[in-house]
C-alpha cells in the first residue's frame, strides 16, 4: 500500500510539473500579450497626443493645457499596462512615460498658472519623451517581428 501512494505521488507530481512547464511563456509571447491586450493601442495614443502636444507648441498658451492633459490621461492609460515585457525597449518606453508624465504636468501647472516659462519647459520636456518612445516602438516592433 505504501509504495502504491508513493508512485500515486511521484505521478501526480510529475504531471503538475509539466502542466506548469507547459504554461510558461516566451518572451516573445509576453511581449505580443502585452501590445495585443492594449500596447498597440496605448502607443498610438501616446504618439498621437504627444504629437498634439508639439503641435499646439507654436500657438498661444491658452490650447497647451488641454493637450498636455489628454497627454496626462494617455499616460495613466499606459501605466496599467503594467511593465512592457522587452527588455530591449523597456528604458526607452519607461523614459518616455516619465517624459510625458512630468513634462505634461508642467504645461498644465505652468498654463494655469499663466507661466509660460514653465508651461514650455514642460513642452520640451514632452518633445524629448517623443523620441523616446519613437524609439521604444521601433524595438518593440523589431522583437514582434523576431528581428
Amino acid at each position: 500500500m505504501r509504495a502504491r501512494i508513493h508512485v500515486h505521488r511521484a505521478v501526480i507530481g510529475a504531471v503538475l510539473v509539466a502542466v506548469l512547464a507547459g504554461c510558461a511563456s516566451t518572451p516573445a509571447e509576453e511581449l505580443r500579450d502585452w501590445w495585443d491586450s492594449g500596447g498597440d493601442r496605448s502607443t498610438k495614443a501616446l504618439s498621437q497626443t504627444s504629437g498634439r502636444v508639439n503641435e499646439v507648441s507654436v500657438r498661444p498658451m491658452d490650447v497647451w493645457g488641454e493637450a498636455c492633459q489628454e497627454l496626462l490621461a494617455e499616460v495613466a492609460k499606459a501605466k496599467k499596462l503594467g511593465t512592457i515585457p522587452s527588455d530591449d525597449a523597456r528604458s526607452f518606453w519607461n523614459d518616455a512615460l516619465v517624459a510625458f508624465e512630468h513634462g505634461g504636468g508642467e504645461c498644465v501647472a505652468g498654463t494655469q498658472a499663466k507661466d509660460e516659462p514653465r508651461a514650455s519647459e514642460g513642452i520640451r520636456e514632452v518633445q524629448k519623451g517623443i523620441s523616446r518612445l519613437a524609439s521604444a516602438v521601433s524595438l518593440i516592433r523589431g522583437d514582434l517581428e523576431g528581428h
